[in-house]
């Protein structure tokens, strides 16, 4: 009945975690992190198949003579030990992501170019992005061909004119 228990707690954990990441709030994409961070520390709580033993330690191999099954694994606690502490940094660094985020589009409402999960169209982005690139192009050329001595075909024009 434990193990189901747990299985189940681990799989709400997952699913609750899994679906906030998904959403577009930086604040549930946190917790989502986080929800997940502890659906990982439960999972590895409960396969280190926790019980009563001794602590590995051995003083003197050679006098020693009792039975090894006697001693509890602390691998699992390894685990989860280094499994909080990476979980932490890795909240951190979306922390600073997110606020790295909002302080570049100045608020939540606003798409960064290029974003799929956009709230305008597709189309409107490509166009922006489109005119940004050929008025930089357009520039180009023309800085290109005044640097070479030759002479533009608006400036052709303006000559025969």
């Amino acid at each position: 009945m434990l193990g189901l228990l747990h299985a189940v707690i681990v799989g709400i954990l997952f699913g609750t975690g899994t679906y906030m990441v998904l959403q577009r709030s930086p604040i549930r994409l946190i917790l989502g992190l986080g929800l997940l961070s502890h659906g990982v520390n439960l999972l590895l709580f409960g396969a280190g198949q926790l019980r009563r033993g001794l602590p590995p330690i051995i003083a003197d191999k050679a006098t020693f003579h009792g039975e090894i099954a006697a001693f509890v694994d602390p691998l699992p606690q390894a685990l989860i030990l280094t499994a909080i502490v990476i979980s932490f940094g890795i909240t951190a660094f979306i922390v600073v992501l997110v606020n790295r985020r909002n302080t570049i589009v100045r608020g939540e409402d606003e798409s960064l170019p290029g974003d799929p999960f956009a709230l305008q169209p597709l189309s409107a982005q490509v166009a922006a992005i489109v005119e940004d690139d050929y008025e930089y192009l357009e520039y180009t050329l023309v800085d290109e061909y005044r640097q070479r001595g030759k002479r533009t075909q608006s400036e052709q024009e303006a000559d025969s004119a």
